[in-house]
């Protein structure tokens, strides 16, 4: 799958998350400041969705067919808090579909 990378950029109004994954970037400008963001990787599936876990709207989503472990890695650029928490119930949005 090789990698996939997000940024956050905030702006005076809204907020620019950029999804860079196999050289192609994708932006989603979202209006209101997510605190929570979720991943699931649905490995057998193959999905990687990325969403704001307060709502449950999809912000990105990835199809690939994963033969090999997927390596999750985590980096703030600047000084920050990261906090990770798993095991979390899967949103609706997701048992839905």
């Amino acid at each position: 799958m090789g990698r996939l990378i997000v940024f956050w950029f905030p702006f005076s109004r809204s907020f620019l998350y950029r999804f860079l994954h196999t050289g192609v970037m994708s932006d989603v400008h979202v209006t209101e400041h997510l605190a929570r963001i979720g991943i699931l990787l649905d490995y057998s599936s193959g999905r990687l969705l990325f969403f704001n876990a307060e709502r449950g709207l999809v912000l990105f989503a990835v199809r690939h067919k994963f033969t090999d472990a997927a390596h999750p890695a985590f980096a703030l650029e600047k000084a920050g808090v990261l906090t990770l928490c798993t095991g979390m119930e899967l949103p609706e949005f997701v048992k839905q579909s």
